[in-house]
C-alpha cells in the first residue's frame, strides 16, 4: 500500500538526464519535470522561457542545447527514464503543448501514473475538456511583485472555476492558511518546495497533504518512513 503523503523529486532541470536518472532513483512517487515547446516544435525539459537571453520558443532545440549552460532533454526522454520507476509530475510551463504532453505521458507512464500541474487556466480546462480522467493541479503562489499575486491568498474561487483536482500550493501560504482554505472546500493539497527539515515533518504529517514536493527526496522518504514505524 502506497505511503501518504507522497514524495515527489522536484526539477533537476541543471542536471539534465543525469538529474533524472537520480531522481528516479531516489525512490520519489514522483519525479517532476519542467515542460515547454522549443521554436522547431520539440517538447522539452527546461523551467525557463529563455536560452541564453533568447525566447526558447523562437530556437530549434538543438541551437537551445548549445546556448544552455546544462543540458535540455526531450519530455520524451525523461519520460523513458521515469517509467517503471514512479509516477510523472509534468509541469507544464506553457499553452499550446495540452494535448501532445497528455498524450505522450499516456503512452509512456500510463493513464493513472502521472498528474499536470499548471497555473495556467485554460491549460486545465482544456486537459479536463479533452482527457476528463487526467488529475490536473492549478499551480498556486506566485511571487509577491507578480501581477495578481493577492489572489493567491483566496484562490478557491478560482481552483473551482478551473476544473483542477487538486492543488500545487507554495508552502508559504500553506503555512499562512491557504492550506486550511483549500482543504474545507474540499481539494486536495500538492506542496512546493519543501526543503527544511521541521517543515517536512510539519507537511508529512499533515491528513490535507497528499504530495510532498522537494529537492530533497531521499531525506523525506527517511523522515516519512520513520514516523510510520
Amino acid at each position: 500500500m502506497a505511503q501518504h503523503p507522497a514524495v515527489s523529486a522536484h526539477r533537476r532541470d541543471a542536471a539534465g538526464l543525469t538529474g533524472l536518472h537520480d531522481a528516479a532513483r531516489s525512490g520519489a512517487d514522483y519525479v517532476e519535470i519542467d515542460v515547454r515547446r522549443t521554436g522547431d516544435g520539440a517538447l522539452v525539459v527546461h523551467h525557463d522561457p529563455t536560452v541564453g537571453g533568447l525566447p526558447l520558443s523562437r530556437l530549434a532545440h538543438d541551437r537551445a542545447a548549445e546556448l544552455s549552460d546544462h543540458p535540455i532533454p526531450l519530455v520524451s526522454e525523461a519520460m523513458e527514464i521515469i517509467a517503471g520507476r514512479a509516477r510523472g509530475h509534468l509541469d507544464l510551463k506553457e499553452r499550446g503543448c495540452e494535448t501532445e504532453l497528455v498524450e505522450l505521458a499516456e503512452a509512456a507512464l500510463g493513464p493513472d501514473g502521472f498528474v499536470v500541474t499548471t497555473r495556467d487556466v485554460a491549460s486545465i480546462r482544456q486537459i479536463k475538456r479533452d482527457f476528463p480522467h487526467v488529475r490536473v493541479a492549478m499551480s498556486v503562489g506566485r511571487s509577491l511583485w507578480e501581477r495578481g499575486a493577492h489572489r493567491d491568498f483566496a484562490p478557491v474561487r478560482a481552483i473551482r472555476a478551473s476544473g483542477a483536482d487538486l492543488v500545487a500550493l507554495n508552502h508559504r501560504l500553506a503555512r499562512v492558511g491557504v492550506l486550511a482554505q483549500i482543504a474545507r472546500a474540499g481539494f486536495p493539497a500538492m506542496i512546493w518546495t519543501v526543503n527544511a527539515e521541521p517543515q517536512m515533518r510539519r507537511f508529512l504529517a499533515d491528513p490535507r497533504v497528499e504530495v510532498l514536493i522537494t529537492d530533497h527526496p531521499r531525506q523525506a522518504l527517511g523522515l516519512r518512513d520513520a514516523a510510520s514505524s
